[in-house]
């Protein structure tokens, strides 16, 4: 299945919308009905699933059963594992749902064991990079952050996570990889909810290896690009841009957005960059943008918009990785963006949601 037609099967956002909300409804309703004691615990237990879906990942353990049903020994064999331990992790990860066990101690592959295979549209890397021991000693500091207000990567790495990456090569690769999996899921949502239609150059501002730019102009045969990012981030661009067909209308260009004059273009894209930054930050970000931006122009950031409400949210949760590994960076509700877009000179006019966690917010140079 090609992008296009990734993008043409995504479900409509209103019934994307009714389905999330009767999910919460359930759950709220489950939790009603069990001791309050219980439900925590119950709750507690998650990283116990999460961790054994990033071990399976890690191991290739869907890979290894593929389209057959294997007995553990065969899949221990393959992936160099003792058998024992291996049936118990994959007993837990079948009560989850993930795997099947058709029969005692023989597994087959289901829809969400299939989704931690390597290939289009899944999270394989996304999974291990988010649980890797780095990042599991990081989460591990949550209390030093909430405790001291600051950002627990710093403590660990002795740097910043992102001079971190640019240090570990193949952790830079993993992450870049899982980058460009969460780009591929939530592009097809964003082409889906949103028009460029109109707009005639594009810059993805912080756009890694330009999944998301590439997906909006093989849709929009009309809108050129400019893809902005680290030197060692966009190194391996030039095999994106090329394998989605769009080299003639895609020009890469390298450098730090608080450090380097921004490219000129009629319309600027900023996909989880925002968040990273504090609000000082990010309004220096967002007037430099505003330099160089050709006539009144428009400013799309994709990222969390946290509800006032006490609802259940993605983004509150992404927001305590946002504690922990960035310095003051912070998912914003859509009043915070507002605030940021007015210092800077843009005026908000709307948020678009999508058939993913992510808005799209949409700003117009005043």
């Amino acid at each position: 299945m090609n992008d296009i037609q990734k993008v043409n099967n995504m479900p409509p956002v209103w019934v994307f919308s009714i389905i999330s909300s009767f999910r919460n409804f359930l759950k709220k309703t489950y939790y009603r009905f069990v001791p309050p004691s219980m439900a925590v615990f119950e709750k507690a237990q998650g990283f116990w699933i999460a961790k054994a879906i990033s071990v399976a990942c890690e191991l290739n353990l869907s890979e290894i059963v593929a389209k057959n049903e294997k007995s553990v020994e065969e899949i221990a064999g393959a992936s160099k594992t003792d058998t024992s331990a291996l049936y118990r992790l994959m007993r837990a990860l079948a009560s989850e749902g993930i795997f099947e066990e058709i029969r005692p101690k023989v597994f087959k592959n289901n829809k969400f064991s299939n989704a931690l295979r390597e290939q289009p549209g899944n999270l394989k890397n996304m999974i291990i990079h988010q649980l890797n021991e780095t990042n599991w000693d990081v989460v591990n500091q949550l209390k030093y952050s909430v405790t001291s207000g600051t950002n627990a990567a710093q403590k660990l790495l002795g740097t910043d996570i992102f001079t971190h990456l640019q240090n570990t090569p193949e952790k830079n690769e993993l992450y870049n990889k899982a980058m460009s999996e969460t780009s591929r899921l939530s592009s097809a949502a964003i082409v889906s909810a949103y028009s460029f239609n109109g707009i005639g150059t594009l810059a993805d501002i912080g756009g890694g290896e330009g999944m998301l730019l590439c997906t909006i102009l093989q849709k929009n045969q009309s809108v050129k690009g400019l893809l902005f990012d680290l030197s060692h981030v966009v190194k391996t661009a030039g095999n994106m841009v090329q394998r989605f067909g769009v080299e003639d209308r895609v020009k890469i260009v390298p450098g730090d957005f608080f450090e380097t004059t921004l490219p000129k273009a009629n319309a600027y894209l900023l996909k989880n960059i925002l968040h990273a930054f504090d609000d000082e930050a990010c309004i220096g970000l967002l007037q430099s943008i505003s330099n160089e931006m050709k006539g009144k122009g428009k400013i799309l950031v994709i990222e969390t918009v946290i509800s006032e409400d006490n609802k259940a949210g993605f983004g509150k949760l992404f927001d305590l990785q946002m504690l922990i590994v960035t310095e003051n960076g912070k998912e914003r509700t859509a009043r915070e963006f507002r605030n940021i877009f007015e210092f800077a000179g843009f005026k908000l006019t709307r948020v678009v949601k999508t058939v993913s966690p992510f808005n799209i917010i949409e700003g117009v140079k005043i």
